[in-house]
């Protein structure tokens, strides 16, 4: 039987889409090696004491790292398309490995920010990049599951590295060596690379291959659904930035020690929802399920500013990992199906910044709350985030109906 050039395609691409694909599994490799890059830098704070930096400037040598990405995320993201990201991808590997070996270069207070600004290009570079060329390869009715699977595998280097540092440390001559050996392990990510990019082919529309003009990023922007979803993610990663952030300064307040157990067992519940429950995000409907996970994080954040008990204490922790678990997914699925074609990586690599804003506003707020009124009033700044985040949702499943 004849069997069209475009029929053979068709074919290809479902095949690619496919959740245990070769290059599905290959983004995931080369996003678990991205963020390993980040895991690598857990005693970092431990390492700037090593170095004749006044202790004054360590906070910003350390923020200054997200804090680019924050700002170059959306002025990048309009540029990437399917034709070009493998470049972007490319040069943000390029940059990655080359700011890793200038570590051991970085002795004083300006070498360091120059490199951690440099890091933190690379990261953003390379990261808007990797996620343009996922969303060629995301399914459609599995988009929840997907984004399920991509959390946990960023989550992963978290769990692993830290604990190794200490070794690699003492066995390698040095942090900066550590971040040599890393370096040379974030090569593999151009082979990854290399297989993952798609070529032009004559059956898809030009419009793939050029960038977003600023009309449609304005019209984009101008839609109340995505608007919507965005600060609801805002408002989500901004509760979940407060907890990470005082949590330790809390439980010390209430006699508990060990406040890194509750972060274990809330990673632990992130991943294992995500791994054991994850099909069920894409047969419920997910603005309700949005809804229901929002207004269900507004309770176990109330209890958490009432506990007393240490028992009592790392239970929240797990159940703020499973309530956590649910919505992160669930929203970058969402952007997904509700975006145009030509707009999907765009919205998905803001979505993504909602991640990082909610990590730097959930600080700038916390600090002077906790100055203010306490603790008990910080978590119920996570009460009110949440069930404004939860409103809003309700509005754009209302929407999503009539447009139906």
């Amino acid at each position: 039987m004849h069997v069209t050039v475009r029929e053979e395609e068709l074919r290809e691409i479902a095949s690619e889409k496919s959740f245990y694909s070769r290059k599905i599994l290959l983004v995931f490799g080369a996003s678990f090696l991205t963020y390993a890059n980040i895991s690598v830098f857990f005693h970092f704070y431990g390492y700037l004491g090593t170095l004749p930096i006044d202790a004054r400037w360590y906070g910003l040598l350390m923020s200054v790292f997200s804090a680019v990405p924050l700002v170059l995320r959306p002025l990048i993201s309009p540029f990437l398309h399917t034709g070009n990201a493998h470049r972007y991808a490319y040069a943000g590997t390029g940059f990655l490995m080359a700011s890793l070996a200038l570590y051991s270069l970085a002795t004083g207070f300006w070498s360091m920010l120059l490199i951690r600004g440099l890091h933190g290009f690379s990261f953003v570079l390379l990261g808007a990049a990797l996620m343009t060329m996922m969303v060629d390869y995301i399914p459609q009715e599995k988009s929840a599951q997907f984004f399920g699977f991509l959390a946990v595998v960023v989550l992963i280097p978290n769990t692993i590295i830290p604990p190794v540092l200490p070794f690699l440390t003492r066995s390698l001559g040095g942090f900066p060596h550590v971040l040599l050996l890393f370096a040379l392990i974030s090569g593999l990510i151009f082979p990854m690379i290399t297989f993952v990019h798609r070529h032009p082919s004559g059956s898809q529309p030009k419009e793939v291959f050029r960038p977003l003009s600023r009309a449609e990023v304005a019209d984009d922007f101008k839609d109340v659904v995505i608007v919507a979803i965005l600060f609801s993610m805002l408002l989500l990663y901004s509760s979940h930035a407060l907890v990470f952030f005082f949590l330790d300064g809390f439980g010390k307040k209430i006699g508990i020690a060990g406040t890194g157990f509750f972060l274990t067992l809330s990673t632990a519940g992130e991943i294992g929802v995500r791994l054991l429950a994850g099909s069920l995000f894409d047969k419920i409907n997910k603005t309700r399920l949005a809804v229901f996970s929002m207004a269900s994080l507004a309770p176990v954040y109330l209890a958490l500013s009432y506990v007393e008990g240490e028992h009592a204490f790392f239970i929240i922790g797990l159940l703020l990992g499973l309530g956590w678990g649910i919505p992160m997914p669930v929203f970058n699925g969402l952007m997904f199906n509700v975006s145009k074609p030509r707009l999907r990586a765009f919205n998905t690599n803001m979505a993504f910044q909602m991640f990082q804003g909610g990590f730097f506003l959930g600080p700038f707020i916390g600090a002077p709350v906790v100055e203010g009124w306490g603790f008990r009033a910080l978590f119920g700044v996570c009460v009110l985030f949440s069930l404004a985040s939860a409103a809003l949702m309700r509005m754009v499943e209302r929407r999503i109906s009539k447009q139906q």
